[in-house]
């Protein structure tokens, strides 16, 4: 899978070829009922023909994309703009971090026909003349492929522009002269920490659900004790979420939503208040967990919706000690549970 998503990137045109303007009436049918196929429901505002291309200009979701075809009615790949702040904060980061003298030029999210889905960015060098450079990121915003320039290069040459009183026009004397000018602190290469990755599967699966351009931040992937793994991600309207996969069926289980506080189960408050009865505590999160439609228990029926809570409370040493607790859909208690979920649940 790995392979063929490297070779569908390189299959992928950085520049836009010549395109000419059509009319729907000269596109192929076959063309439109792949469209059909792709999204279900979208409003194509303009179509191109290029060379063994066809391509529509179209909204779906609310969210302006291009969709690209093939002259035989395959659909290829479609790509959406989208703003820099909505794209994993490791691409930003490591655009800052080795192209300094570079700007943004564009970032965009692109589906592709095989399911692996990935950031573009196009970087181009301050002043005039100036190349643009792709750059491509998995949906966690590691870097894929790259057409810029060597980072180490281009912050050597950044460097020497910026300071020229340091550079010896004399290579032996720049080896031994030391400059009385105080020079920048070098960027710590901070090693990378190994977050999850769950299989490619997976990720296919949540992609299809949730979309990048459906989401304001995330999937952020952990590991649940070793057979479940979970995204935590928000929506356009910032609403957290947590689904819930399994590792071995590799399908969604269950999806939580953490809810907003004035949207606290009331049923579950009270239960709390007497519970802590002339005790501080406060809740640190509630989230109501709904099982997927085709999910089935080991009784062959689907399992109840249940709500998930977190309490913490002081305790000596200025620590917090935290009470993990399951009611069922009508706000009663069921249980407690000793650890948290995964890493990312409230330690």
């Amino acid at each position: 899978m790995k392979k063929l998503f490297l070779i569908a990137l390189l299959s992928l045109p950085l520049f836009t070829m010549a395109q000419t303007k059509i009319k729907e009436t000269d596109v192929p049918k076959s063309v439109l009922l792949a469209l059909e196929k792709t999204y279900d429901s979208y409003k194509v505002k303009t179509w191109y023909q290029a060379p063994g291309q066809y391509i529509a200009d179209f909204v779906t979701d609310g969210q302006n994309g291009r969709c690209y075809f093939t002259a035989n009615g395959d659909w290829q790949y479609s790509s959406f703009p989208v703003d820099l702040e909505e794209c994993p904060t490791m691409m930003n980061t490591y655009f800052v971090n080795n192209y300094p003298g570079y700007r943004i030029k564009s970032t965009e999210y692109v589906e592709e026909m095989s399911g692996d889905n990935y950031y573009r960015m196009i970087i181009i060098k301050k002043g005039l003349g100036s190349t643009d450079c792709e750059m491509i990121f998995d949906t966690r915003g590691k870097l894929q492929r790259s057409t810029a320039p060597d980072p180490d290069v281009v912050k050597k040459d950044y460097y020497a522009h910026s300071n020229p009183e340091d550079v010896s026009t004399d290579e032996e004397t720049s080896k031994t002269k030391k400059s009385n000018k105080k020079r920048p602190k070098p960027v710590e290469d901070v090693p990378e920490v190994e977050a999850f990755e769950p299989s490619e599967a997976i990720v296919a699966n949540f992609n299809k659900r949730y979309p990048a351009q459906r989401l304001s931040s995330g999937p952020e992937w952990y590991d649940r004790n070793g057979d479940e793994c979970v995204a935590y991600f928000a929506n356009n309207q910032k609403n957290k979420f947590e689904a819930v996969f399994s590792m071995t069926d590799e399908k969604m289980v269950k999806l939580g939503k953490v809810l907003d506080k004035d949207r606290y189960t009331n049923a579950i408050l009270k239960y709390l208040k007497e519970k802590f009865k002339g005790e501080k505590y406060r809740v640190e999160k509630m989230v109501v967990y709904e099982y997927d439609a085709k999910y089935r228990g080991a009784d062959g029926k689907k399992p109840k919706p249940y709500t998930y809570v977190v309490v913490s409370q002081k305790a000596p040493g200025h620590t917090l000690k935290y009470t993990r607790m399951e009611f069922d859909n009508t706000g009663r208690f069921t249980g407690l549970l000793a650890q948290p979920l995964d890493p990312k649940d409230v330690q």
